[in-house]
């Protein structure tokens, strides 16, 4: 990283492998603060953006669960917007009756493919 010819200015080490393969990795950062840089020079750890010498690098351990996050947070507002009123106003639209895979006990028409496979075959 101190050759002239390395042009690399930001790494997004999402493997978050501290001294692993991308030795500017010294340490994981946060959701809250996702960068450092890194200074080649003295192999050490600067504040973000600090120099445009420096890499900066973003490598946050915990990265993959903000997709869980957003995805429940988008799951949770569609829940309430649109399935409850549904169950509890009216499915004008038929949102419930389409998801409803049984109804007393029997497999809905939409799900009559199913039939083999409930009955372990």
């Amino acid at each position: 990283m101190t050759n002239s010819d390395f042009k690399i200015r930001v790494i997004a080490d999402v493997t978050c492998d501290i001294e692993g393969s991308i030795p500017a990795t010294k340490k994981p950062s946060t959701i809250v603060d996702p960068i450092y840089d890194y200074n080649p020079k003295t192999d050490s750890v600067e504040a973000p953006l600090s120099n445009p010498d420096y890499v900066t690098v973003m490598a946050v351990d915990n990265l993959p669960c903000e997709l869980p996050r957003s995805a429940s947070e988008e799951f949770g507002r569609d829940l309430i917007d649109k399935i409850i009123p549904a169950l509890v106003i009216s499915d004008k639209d038929g949102v419930i009756k389409r998801a409803s895979i049984t109804k007393a006990g029997k497999l809905t028409d939409p799900f009559l493919y199913l039939t083999d496979y409930a009955s372990g075959n």
